[in-house]
């Protein structure tokens, strides 16, 4: 067993509830919990995590049916020392951070490569925006030095829609030293629904290093 599926396994108890976000350690953890049959209430923000665990043979509960979760793994496209993260790429980021707010930990599985002093500019902040105001919420971005486009669908024709029926607006920065003030600016204008920055809600991360897995944040 990988080290970090090991790490994180171990921190899993019976009769707990634990979320389940993406990413590939996400799924690699899935697939061992599955396989040890480990007595547990298994919840997820991810359509695409649902399929796996129902593939796995697993019951999913839908957040109506929980009180509150004990655990929940996710991945990141960049994390920081303070343990803020963006998590970008899969664009579910109103129902990620919705499971990890309800999580007493919210823990990250992710290689060690993606932990830097600051988020990656290179990783972009992503917005879910109501579609009529998607033109006004790109003329704040580049008024706060920004870019940003509409991510586009790559199987059929249009803009990409979130579960809500949203889109999702792609900003880039050339750094993320203001970061917090940016999404907070951005939060607040009429339209955006949420953004993909993660700004204290990770509790620990367990990184990836070669053999090693180390532990950033603590638990509670």
């Amino acid at each position: 067993m990988e080290k970090i599926i090991e790490a994180a396994i171990n921190l899993i108890q019976p009769k707990m509830t634990v979320s389940f976000g993406g990413g590939s350690n996400v799924g690699r953890l899935l697939k061992e919990v599955a396989r040890q049959k480990l007595d547990i209430t298994v919840c997820t923000p991810s359509e695409v995590t649902k399929k796996s665990c129902q593939d796995l043979g697993m019951q999913v509960s839908e957040l109506d049916q929980i009180k509150q979760i004990d655990l929940g793994f996710d991945g990141c496209d960049s994390l920081d020392e303070n343990l803020n993260a963006l998590k970008s790429n899969g664009g579910i980021h109103v129902f990620e951070k919705i499971y990890a707010q309800m999580a007493k930990n919210y823990i990250i599985l992710a290689p060690k490569e993606r932990l830097k002093s600051e988020l990656d500019p290179d990783v972009f902040l992503s917005l879910e925006v109501i579609e009529a105001a998607i033109p006004q919420v790109i003329e704040l971005v580049t008024e706060l030095g920004g870019q940003a486009v509409v991510r586009q669908s790559s199987d059929v024709a249009g803009i990409v829609r979130t579960r809500l029926g949203n889109g999702l607006v792609d900003c880039t920065f050339d750094n993320w030293d203001n970061i917090l003030e940016i999404d907070q600016k951005i939060s607040s204008f009429n339209g955006v629904v949420a953004t993909s920055y993660f700004h204290n809600l990770i509790s620990a991360a367990l990184l990836s290093d070669g053999d090693q897995v180390i532990q950033k944040g603590s638990l509670k």
